[in-house]
Formats: structure tokens, sequence, C-alpha cells
């Protein structure tokens, strides 16, 4: 062995009690392709200020998910200024595509600009609801980040659009699901929320996407196949975010899976 096991268990306690230590050695790992996570980006995403794109902890869940189930697919709707995309991309394989949509103009400037070059990016300058499986390739669908219009209607027919091309263990994942707690409030919030009154639920909460909230009623209701699990929270202002995906039973014998073949 090239070190004792009292010197790694050393070197594990130092890591584990001085962030200095594991600062350094995440620069180290990630000059190693094989360790890289791909997360280092996430440091410049705002928090609680972020009011359009995903915020820094919702970027990182999103990473984490993609990261994990390896997307050979991505679709996005709502490109803004590219954070998401970023997001999906460090964690996409070389085959991979991100396919992103957005009306925007300068939208379509940002990702002409910043993403030109990627071979696995695409933007397509239009409506999600025009979404056709020419779009990706007739590839089937693995991941889908909702995030543009925030129009329950909009988000149906995008819905009834995409469903077809959608894998039988596809992720969908709609941003903007979760409430505001007052008290966690910055001024850009307050502002905000003078600006919609009808969203309040009560004197503490605050609805900051409705439409978004009764999308993912609309689809538990008319697609109950569909399970969803939600990441919210009102101890912080986090903007909530909601992954559906098919139920499905796990197989756990041989017996099983050629019953179901």
């Amino acid at each position: 062995m090239i070190f004792s096991r009292g010197f790694r268990s050393v070197c594990q306690r130092v890591f584990y009690r001085n962030p200095v230590v594991r600062t350094a050695a995440n620069w180290a790992f990630n000059l190693v392709p094989s360790r890289r996570v791909g997360a280092m980006h996430l440091a410049v995403y705002d928090q609680e200020k972020s009011m359009g794109p995903l915020q820094r902890d919702e970027a990182l869940l999103l990473l984490a998910v993609a990261r994990t189930i390896a997307p050979r697919t991505v679709v996005e709707f709502g490109f803004f200024h590219g954070h998401s995309a970023f997001n999906f991309m460090q964690a996409l394989d070389d085959d991979a595509l991100l396919v992103s949509f957005d009306v925007s103009d300068v939208s379509a400037r940002h990702a002409r600009r910043a993403f030109g070059s990627k071979p696995n990016f695409r933007f397509l300058h239009k409506s999600q609801t025009d979404f056709t499986t020419a779009d990706v390739d007739d590839r089937p669908v693995d991941l889908v980040f909702f995030d543009a219009a925030h129009d329950l209607e909009l988000n149906q027919a995008t819905w009834r659009a995409l469903l077809p091309a959608l894998t039988p263990e596809a992720i969908i994942a709609i941003h903007d699901t979760g409430l505001w707690s007052r008290e966690h409030f910055l001024p850009l919030h307050a502002e905000f929320a003078a600006q919609h009154p009808d969203a309040w639920l009560d004197e503490q909460r605050f609805a900051h996407q409705p439409g978004e909230r009764a999308f993912v009623n609309w689809v538990q209701s008319e697609y109950p196949e569909f399970a969803a699990m939600h990441f919210h929270t009102t101890r912080r202002l986090r903007h909530g975010l909601t992954l559906l995906q098919r139920q499905q039973v796990l197989t756990v014998s041989r017996d099983e899976a050629a019953r179901a073949a």
C-alpha cells in the first residue's frame, strides 16, 4: 500500500474538518476527468435573489438527477439566459442531446453566442406548444424541464404533444410549483407580490406561479399513472420543483421479468 491506513484516516479527518482542505481537494480532483462532478458553475448561480432562472439549490438537484439517470435526450421549455441549459449540459454524455425551446429573441441570441459550438445542444426559436418528435430527431425523451409559459393552457397543450415521445421511465421536472413565505421576502419579492395580490393563499404563503401548480394538479387528475414528488419548503425562499414520473412496480425476480416480457 502506498499510504498506511492511519495516514488515510488522518487525511479523512482533516478533509471533514477543514473547508480550505476540502476546496483544495475539490480543485485537484477536478483535474482528473473521471472524478469531475460538473458542479463548479453552481457557485455563481444566485439563491434567494434569483427570480427567473433556477436557484442554486434547485440547479444542484436537477444536476444530480441528470447525472444519476444519464438521459440520452433532454427537452427544456424555457431557455431564458441559459442557466438551466448549461446546468444540464454538465451532466450529459457525449451522445446525449439537449433541445431547448424559447420564443424570446434575446434567448435566441444568448443561445447562439454561448452554445452555438456545442454539438449536443439545439435551440429552437419557437413555442413549447409546437413541439414535435422531429425536434428531437424522433429520439425517445428521458428528461423534460418545464420553465417557460407558466400558463396552464399552454402547458396542457405542450403535455399532450410531448406525451407520446416520453420513455416509460421519463422524468418531468416543473419549476415554480412551490410557495414563498412572507418572512423570507426580499424587496424584489415584495414588489412582485404587490403586483399579484390574488396569489396570496393566506397571510404568510404566496403562490408566485399558480399556473404551474394548477398544471401539476391537472396532470395528476387526468393522467393518474403519473406520481409526483414536490421539493417545496417555506423554511427558506425557494421557487419549488415538482418531479413527475410514471408509477411502476419494480421487478424482483427473473420469473416476474419473464411474465412482464
